[in-house]
């Protein structure tokens, strides 16, 4: 039975250090909620708060609707799989797999037949009678979970579970994650600050700076539609490009002017964009969603090469716009060479806007 997670402004210090800042957080029943940010913004805290491992400082913690703040971890129907493994050396597959029954005094039939099938489930059956220094890192990782879903639990805690596994293993792990969840339905929490895992994994993203959410929305929104400059330079590989442009008005028409270089924008922003004339605004764009001319031409923003990357699927590019670096992603056909002069082009309806006092996304319509 999967269960509703919900934090009432749950606050959590070390000394001076404010590590969740008055948190409120809804994770709804059989959804895997990602929180992602970089080192020190409070994700992992922040699930310690909801396992039980860390006492709020103020707030409250409730999961499927009881109030479980001053609950110890083993009453909150919960289970976590950590970074390391954490399995037992001493013991078989088999065993890790079901210990946390034995110490709940469960029978042993019942066990065994648990445990076979949590581990069809991992696909790790025929590795029950294996011990720890026997399994490869993936192996060893799928162990954790098992015996994490083996108690059946409301609530599946994961912290960076999949940091210590090279890239390919990473990229499997990560499908086969995926994959678990559509079929046990179990409510996840699960910390990263890998953003390629929270996009890939995520029905929802949390993005957390200071202690704090800045945005929660699906992955595609805080790819597409990010709420802040934080998030836009965090979310994305490469992150998402931005330049300093200012309102101006022209031939009857409001555009964006970036130096000498106008840009068009859309016919429903320009009401919005006339209040906000002479202003500068920061706009962001990313690297798949700029155009790339061989030379400069009329419309086109002139840019120097600096760098040029194959990555096999796509070229990515560094160039020089003025003062400002951008990375553009290319076709991998496309004859480029550093030092060369290209003109760019930004597809209009890719552009974001954001306020440069604050950060935060301009908002139209």
């Amino acid at each position: 039975m999967a269960a509703e997670i919900r934090l009432e402004k749950v606050r959590k210090t070390f000394g001076k250090v404010v590590a969740v800042k008055d948190m409120d957080l809804l994770v709804e029943p059989t959804e895997f909620l990602v929180l992602l940010g970089p080192s020190g913004c409070g994700k992992t805290t922040t699930l310690r708060c909801i396992a039980g491992l860390e006492r709020v400082d103020q707030g409250r913690v409730y999961i499927g609707g009881h109030d479980v703040t001053d609950l110890p971890p083993a009453k909150r129907g919960i289970a976590m799989v950590f970074q390391s493994y954490a399995v037992f050396p001493h013991m078989t597959v088999a065993q890790n797999i079901g210990f946390g029954l034995r110490m709940h005094r469960t029978p042993k039939e019942e066990i065994r037949k648990a445990v076979k099938e949590v581990a069809e489930l991992l696909q790790i059956d025929e590795l029950l009678d294996r011990y720890p220094s026997q399994l490869s890192g993936g192996q060893r990782q799928r162990v954790a979970v098992a015996r994490a879903l083996v108690m059946r639990p409301e609530v599946l805690l994961m912290d960076e579970p999949l940091s210590n596994l090279d890239a390919l293993l990473r990229l499997q792990m990560r499908a086969e994650l995926k994959k678990l969840h559509r079929e046990v339905g179990t409510t996840t929490v699960y910390v990263t600050h890998d953003q390629i895992e929270a996009l890939s994994l995520g029905d929802r993203i949390a993005v957390m700076r200071e202690g704090e959410i800045v945005q929660l929305d699906t992955p595609n929104e805080v790819y597409d539609k990010p709420a802040t400059v934080f998030v836009a330079g965090f979310i994305g590989t490469p992150p998402m490009n931005f330049l300093r442009a200012e309102v101006k008005e022209g031939e009857g028409k409001v555009h964006l002017a970036v130096g000498d270089f106008v840009v068009e924008v859309h016919e429903e922003w320009r009401g919005r964009l006339k209040e906000m004339l002479g202003q500068t605004l920061i706009l962001g764009i990313r690297a798949e969603n700029i155009e790339v001319r061989p030379s400069p031409e009329e419309g086109t923003l002139p840019a120097q090469v600096v760098v040029s990357e194959p990555l096999g699927s796509q070229q990515l590019l560094t160039v020089q716009v003025g003062n400002d670096v951008l990375k553009v992603a290319t076709s991998p056909d496309l004859p480029i060479r550093p030092g060369q002069t290209i003109g760019l082009v930004f597809t209009k309806e890719k552009i974001r806007l954001f306020d440069e006092a604050s950060g935060k996304a301009l908002k139209f319509g």
